[in-house]
């Protein structure tokens, strides 16, 4: 066991990605002397998303236009919203989870798909309960504005009091690698995964730490499944097209 991560707990990933659950696998002899192998690669991070967006509506000058607008244009399509009511909450998360990602996966513009992504950093950020939540925003707030220490120990309070939560783990394996604790990022964002095994933000991560410890092709498979997750998150590709050049210019 590394970081309460077991061999049992990575294996229960099988049913749903046999690659995630071999690139943990992997985290398990690695992050025991992942502080001895360190190498200097600075990646800079994609934008936190901390809470969805919301864009108030421009308001037109010219009021009449508005007007010929409302009668001239032909009533949108109604769209059935899927009905959830049946469910209990925890197979309605996962239903309307499944939803999403079927919908991020098929987007091909980035802005939209930044937008669908932000649906879901809304259902993960839900903890189900609200002093966890404000003491994980407190902790990212503090990260972003660079106290680290203080981020620090409000990630450490949310993995304590809510271990089954994935992105009080997703969150603190951010702060680790900041932190240069590579061994700790590993079996963090290992355990994000094992609750979230979809978190295409902790494979990201995992994909950083492979980098830094040269191991290009462990990096290379974690890349390639955020990127099957979330194809257009530009952070994702844009690693993804440096390392797969390096690989192809080191084959050469």
């Amino acid at each position: 066991m590394v970081g309460g991560l077991t061999v049992s707990r990575v294996m229960k990933l099988y049913q749903y990605s046999p690659v995630i659950a071999l690139l943990l696998a992997a985290t398990l002899p690695l992050a025991a002397f992942a502080q001895d192998d360190r190498q200097r690669i600075e990646i800079k991070p994609p934008e936190e998303i901390i809470t969805p967006k919301i864009k108030p509506d421009d308001k037109p000058e010219d009021k009449s236009e508005i007007e010929t607008d409302i009668i001239t244009e032909e009533p949108e399509a109604k769209i059935d919203a899927p009905d959830y009511s049946q469910l209990s909450p925890k197979a309605e998360r996962k239903a309307r989870l499944d939803e999403i990602f079927e919908r991020l996966q098929a987007e091909t513009d980035p802005e939209d798909a930044n937008l669908i992504a932000e649906e879901i950093w809304a259902l993960w950020l839900d903890s189900g309960s609200a002093s966890i939540d404000f003491v994980l925003r407190r902790g990212s707030a503090a990260q972003k504005r660079g106290d680290n220490k203080l981020a620090r120990r409000m990630f450490d309070h949310v993995t304590t009091l809510s271990p089954d939560y994935a992105e009080g783990w997703a969150r603190s394996s951010r702060l680790a690698l900041e932190e240069k604790d590579f061994s700790r990022t590993l079996t963090e964002a290992a355990q994000a995964l094992v609750l979230e095994p979809r978190h295409f933000y902790a494979l990201w991560t995992m994909g950083n730490v492979f980098e830094q410890l040269g191991r290009p092709e462990e990096a290379l498979e974690s890349y390639r499944e955020a990127h099957k997750l979330y194809p257009e998150l530009k952070a994702v590709k844009d690693r993804l097209d440096a390392l797969q050049s390096a690989v192809d210019g080191d084959v050469l």
